[in-house]
This record gives C-alpha cells, sequence and structure tokens, in this order.
C-alpha cells in the first residue's frame, strides 16, 4: 500500500522590516516605562551640561505617567526584594522612590508666578502670639515640598498631621529637581506663588538630592564644593528661607539623610552644612538633621534599622539614596514632633 505524501508546508514568510522595528520599538517603549525611574535618577546625575537637561526633559513626563499609571510596581517590588535579601542596597543603578497612592499625592497646582502676587497680612491667632493657629477653630495650615526625597516622607509628614485635627497641610514633591536648576524646575518662583497664595502657617522642605552638581551663574559655571560654588549656593538657600520665614511663618528645612555612596554622602554632608548654618541666621527656620535617624549603632549607612518596636525595617530603598514608606513615615514622626512640641499638638486633642 502506498504511502500518501503530504505535501510540503509552505514557506514562512519572513517579518517585514518595518514590522520588526516597530516591534523593536514597542518593546524598548514598554521597557523604558517600566523602568523609569532608574532611568530617570540616572539622568538626574549626569555631569552638568545639555546632555544631561535633555535626558531629564525626556525622562521626567515618562517617569511621572509611570508613577501615576503604577507601571512602576515591578522595579521598586525587585528591588525591596533584592535589599531584604542581600541586607543592603546594591550597588547597580539608581533606583528612584516609588510615588504614594494617588489619593496620598496632594500637590498643589502649578500656575505660573508673574512676581505679582502680594502677600496676605501675617494671621494671628486668639492668643495674639505669633502662633498662628494650631485649635480645631483655627487649624495651623502646614505646606511639605521638596525633591523626590520627599515622596514617601511628605505624605506620611500629612497624614500625622491631619490626625490631630488642628492642622490642615498639603504637600507637592518634584523629581529631579532642587536649588541647582532653577531652568529645569524653578522651586523659588513656585515657593513665592505658594506663600502668596496658600498663605501656609508652616513650611516643612527639603532640597538637595540633586543639587550636589556644578552651578550655571549667567554665564560662567561654579565647580561644586567651590568657595565660589559654596557662597551661591547659600545665597539661593538663604533666598528661599527668607521669603518662606516672612509674615510670621516659621520654617523647618530637614537635612539629607546619610548615603550609600561615601562620594555622595560627602556631597550631602556639605549641602547640609549649608543649610544648618544659614538656619541658624533665621529666628523662624529651625534645621532639622535626619542623619541620627538613618544611621546603624556605628553610625555608618543601613539600610535596615529598629522600627522602635524591636524588628529590624527596611527603611532605605536599594538605590541607598530614597526612603522606603517606613522610612518616610520614620522621618515624617521626628519632624512632627518639633511642631507638635511648639503649638502644642497631639492626635485627636
Amino acid at each position: 500500500m502506498a504511502l500518501l505524501s503530504l505535501p510540503p508546508p509552505p514557506p514562512r514568510r519572513p517579518m517585514a522590516a518595518g514590522h520588526a522595528i516597530l516591534v523593536v520599538l514597542i518593546a524598548l517603549g514598554i521597557g523604558m516605562v517600566l523602568n523609569a525611574p532608574g532611568l530617570a535618577a540616572a539622568a538626574a546625575r549626569q555631569p552638568f551640561g545639555w546632555q544631561r537637561s535633555v535626558a531629564v526633559t525626556l525622562l521626567t513626563p515618562i517617569r511621572t505617567f509611570s508613577d501615576l499609571a503604577g507601571l512602576n510596581w515591578p522595579h521598586v517590588a525587585l528591588a525591596d526584594v533584592a535589599a531584604q535579601a542581600t541586607g543592603s542596597a546594591s550597588s547597580g543603578d539608581q533606583v528612584a522612590a516609588a510615588a504614594p497612592a494617588p489619593a496620598q499625592r496632594a500637590t498643589a497646582p502649578t500656575a505660573a508666578v508673574t512676581g505679582d502676587e502680594t502677600e496676605p497680612s501675617p494671621r494671628r491667632s486668639p492668643a495674639g502670639d505669633d502662633r498662628r493657629g494650631g485649635t480645631r477653630e483655627y487649624p495651623l495650615r502646614m505646606w511639605v515640598g521638596g525633591d523626590s526625597l520627599t515622596s514617601e516622607f511628605g505624605p506620611a509628614l500629612v497624614d500625622v498631621a491631619v490626625r490631630t485635627r488642628r492642622v490642615t497641610a498639603d504637600v507637592d514633591f518634584r523629581f529631579s529637581t532642587g536649588l541647582a536648576r532653577p531652568d529645569f524646575f524653578n522651586w523659588p518662583a513656585q515657593l513665592r506663588r505658594v506663600a502668596a497664595t496658600v498663605d501656609p502657617d508652616v513650611f516643612v522642605v527639603m532640597f538637595g538630592a540633586n543639587d550636589g552638581q556644578n552651578l550655571q551663574v549667567d554665564d560662567r559655571v561654579l565647580t561644586f564644593g567651590t568657595p565660589a560654588w559654596q557662597a551661591e549656593y547659600r545665597r539661593r538657600v538663604t533666598a528661599v528661607m527668607q521669603r518662606l520665614s516672612a509674615r510670621g511663618r516659621w520654617v523647618w528645612w530637614v537635612g539629607q539623610p546619610g548615603m550609600r555612596s561615601p562620594d555622595f554622602d560627602a556631597r550631602m554632608s556639605l549641602l547640609n552644612e549649608v543649610y544648618r548654618s544659614a538656619a541658624a541666621d533665621h529666628q523662624r527656620v529651625s534645621y532639622v538633621d535626619s542623619r541620627a535617624l538613618f544611621t546603624g549603632p556605628t553610625g555608618a549607612f543601613s539600610p535596615y534599622l529598629d522600627d522602635g518596636g524591636g524588628n529590624r525595617t527596611l527603611m532605605r530603598q536599594q538605590d541607598g539614596i530614597h526612603l522606603t514608606r517606613a522610612g518616610g513615615q520614620r522621618l515624617a514622626d521626628d519632624v512632627f514632633a518639633e511642631v507638635a512640641a511648639r503649638w502644642g499638638l497631639t492626635e485627636g486633642n
């Protein structure tokens, strides 16, 4: 009996070159969105120059979309798992802090600042002293803002403050920003607008993670750490402190925590000294030293710390820079303790 032979299968048609390119571009786009935190953090740490400006400008909206859409969770989850498995932060690419849930992320409007805003007259508490608000009838108005290290700390501070029912609070944090690059995001102008329109009783701000770089002044570039650089950066810090502490307001300026990288930690230590010394020259500005909160028994960087209940808890993200949610809560509790001590605020009273 003769066997029937099957016809050979038709030859597979190769994918058209255009389709192949499209598939590659889609895959790259998906990868860029999923890894947006790491890419944005790496771009922000590039040397000062046009390459950094272009990279940050292109990646910031992608990173914002990734955060708001919750597409960065695989990246953040893997970073946390890796840190827990090793007990220390990885030496790989930086991983920026995970954004809080949309319900927690209260941001101030981004209206343009014209410079024509007029600040209202200082408000006084019924007692007539300089402690404005702080009661249920006259709640204290708090505004929290800063760079990406505020993304976990800021919402946590707002939560603990409003639980007293004697504080109203808002938070506004911007990734890859600071006082070094007003061409990218102008914090002094934004803070001037907030002072004029929101008129908080208390400002809590945290800058510096993106400021360890050269400064451009007119057509000059000031090298980081030089006397000229320190003088210019202090001038910027002082101008912000003067603006925020005007009209009877109080300011808590939060310093940078210790960092895993020795070089980066040294840069942040220099910035902290600028903040500390500038705050000492302003009666209504208090400097909050966060370094001791995030160091181990030997004073060295440690991603895991005692949470106060005898449990070792991951406080820092894999990049050795940003705070985890627990770390943000740790810092928020410390800062609010200082604010509450001045106004006699306690939860539910």
